[in-house]
């Protein structure tokens, strides 16, 4: 019975030694959790204001919470005198980090993908853009995939590995476009008046930017006509009619002002080309006797 009482009198001074460490460890455990929470609002708090990272406020959220309270887990068993169960826990989780790398290798590699076009940003949801062979607008952007809608109306969740990889092509960051179209008008028509007959009407579109200033150039000398090719500028963000009517617009009123001209042009410049200055030929018939 003494050897009981004499262990449990031991066991009982050993507790109340090791009870101001165990208190000061778990103080300082509860202090970086709160710190963890506290930074961690804060953090979406922040982001919330940028545009940029409003998409992955909750994940950076709770990586600080997460990575704070983590680090006042391993200090405070440091405190407490578990030295090596911390260390051991940092080894288990290198190692644990380097197995799931291994095993999830491309879910890890699109989620650094995704994590490097966050703060590289080359495009924002609403874009146009052309990665490898898919083009459409950006619908969302997460950490592992880019939601995409093409034209035809398919919705594509593009790996951010993949887009990471290959060229981006962004039609929309500065709002900028700079359509064009072809046309063949007939060799007989003045190459100076087809060219500034087109540039004039052009320029009579409303959403068409007067700078830069659109212009025509003579894109090929064809087997039966010449090839003009018309290039303008619109700002897709300020514009009212969109890209593909106000290109429409353009078309139509080049159309309206080469036909009012006179002028030949479309599929009639390879079947029905009139060669000025040609005279007519005449062909009459004599009686003979």
């Amino acid at each position: 019975m003494e050897l009981v009482l004499e262990s449990l009198r031991a066991d009982w001074e050993a507790l109340l030694r090791f009870a101001p460490r165990l208190f000061y460890g778990l103080a300082l455990l509860l202090v970086f959790v709160l710190v963890g929470r506290l930074g961690g609002r804060l953090s979406a708090r922040i982001l919330r204001r940028t545009s940029r990272f409003r998409t992955h406020e909750a994940f950076f959220q709770h990586a600080v919470t997460w990575t704070i309270g983590s680090v006042g887990i391993l200090l405070a068993l440091g405190l407490m005198g578990f030295q090596g169960v911390a260390a051991s826990l940092l080894a288990t989780g290198g190692v644990m980090a380097i197995v799931l790398g291994f095993a999830f290798r491309e879910i890890g590699e699109n989620f650094l993908a995704g994590l490097l076009l966050t703060f590289s940003r080359p495009f924002e949801v609403g874009d146009l853009i052309k990665s490898g062979d898919l083009t459409g607008s950006v619908r969302a952007i997460e950490l592992r995939y880019v939601h995409i809608r093409t034209f035809d109306a398919c919705d594509v969740f593009v790996p951010s590995a993949k887009i990471f990889r290959e060229p981006l092509y962004n039609y929309t960051r500065d709002g900028l476009r700079r359509p064009s179209f072809t046309v063949g008008i007939a060799y007989h028509d003045e190459p100076e008046a087809v060219v500034a007959l087109l540039e004039k009407s052009v320029a009579r579109i409303n959403d068409v930017l007067a700078a830069p200033r659109p212009y025509v150039s003579i894109k090929e000398f064809g087997a039966h006509y010449v090839e003009y090719e018309v290039f303008f500028w619109l700002d897709v963000t300020k514009s009212e009619r969109g890209f593909i009517a106000v290109r429409n617009d353009v078309k139509i009123n080049c159309w309206r002002a080469l036909r009012d001209a006179g002028m030949t042009f479309s599929t009639d410049v390879s079947t029905a080309l009139e060669i000025k200055g040609v005279p007519a030929l005449e062909i009459s018939l004599e009686r003979s006797g």
